[in-house]
C-alpha cells in the first residue's frame, strides 16, 4: 500500500513539476510577447510623430513661400478678362489690381473707370468666381490712369526684380499709380523689405 502511494505520489511530484515547467515556459513567452507588443507600439508611436512633425514642417514652409512661387490657375490677363466681361462697358479701362490674400484664398481686386462709372470686382484666383462686385458714378477722375498690361513687366518678373538682394517672400502685390503719375509695382514683402518698382522698366522707385 506504502509502495503504490509512493508511485502516485512520484507521479504526482512530476506532474507538478511538468507544470510548473509550462507555466514557467509560457511566462517566458508572455513577458516576451508583452516586450515585442511594446517595441511594436513604440516604433508606432514614432512613426505617426514623424509622420505630424514632416506635415508641420511642411505646413511651415508653405507658410514662408510667397506668391512668387505659386501658380494660380487664373492668371493677371485671365483677370482681367475676367473683370471686362463682368462689366460690359464700352471704353473699359483698369488702373489698380491687387492679388493678395482674402479668407484663407487669394483674390485678384480690380478697378476700372469708363469716363462716367467706376468699377470694382474681387475675383477668386483659383475658381474665377466673383467673389463681390460694385459699380459707381465716377466722382474722381484724377485717378483714372489706365494700365496699358503689353508694356509693363509680367508678376512673375516684377516680384523676382523685389526679391533681388532682399530677404522673404512676397505676401501680396499691387499694379497702381503713385503719386508722381508713374505706373508701379507694390510689392509687400515678408520678412523683408517692401519694394515700389517701376512696373515698365522694372526699376525699383522705393524699397
Amino acid at each position: 500500500m506504502k509502495i503504490k502511494n509512493l508511485k502516485y505520489g512520484a507521479s504526482a511530484l512530476a506532474l507538478a513539476a511538468v507544470l510548473a515547467a509550462c507555466g514557467n515556459e509560457n511566462a517566458n513567452q508572455a513577458k516576451e510577447d508583452v516586450k515585442d507588443a511594446a517595441k511594436n507600439t513604440e516604433a508606432a508611436v514614432t512613426e505617426e510623430v514623424d509622420k505630424a512633425k514632416d506635415s508641420v514642417e511642411e505646413k511651415v514652409d508653405d507658410l514662408k513661400s510667397g506668391i512668387e512661387e505659386k501658380e494660380f490657375a487664373l492668371s493677371l490677363d485671365d483677370a482681367v478678362a475676367k473683370f471686362k466681361e463682368t462689366f460690359p462697358a464700352e471704353g473699359l479701362e483698369i488702373n489698380s489690381v491687387e492679388l493678395d490674400e482674402d479668407d484663407g484664398a487669394y483674390a485678384y481686386s480690380i478697378e476700372g473707370f469708363d469716363g462716367e462709372k467706376e468699377y470694382q470686382a474681387k475675383i477668386d484666383a483659383e475658381s474665377g468666381e466673383i467673389l463681390g462686385q460694385e459699380e459707381e458714378v465716377d466722382d474722381d477722375k484724377d485717378n483714372d490712369t489706365a494700365i496699358d498690361f503689353t508694356k509693363i513687366l509680367a508678376p512673375k518678373e516684377a516680384m523676382a526684380k523685389a526679391l533681388e538682394n532682399n530677404k522673404g517672400y512676397v505676401k501680396s502685390y499691387e499694379i497702381e499709380t503713385n503719386d508722381e503719375g508713374k505706373i508701379v509695382y507694390s510689392i509687400d514683402v515678408e520678412e523683408g523689405d517692401d519694394v515700389e518698382l517701376d512696373a515698365e522698366s522694372g526699376d525699383i522707385l522705393h524699397k
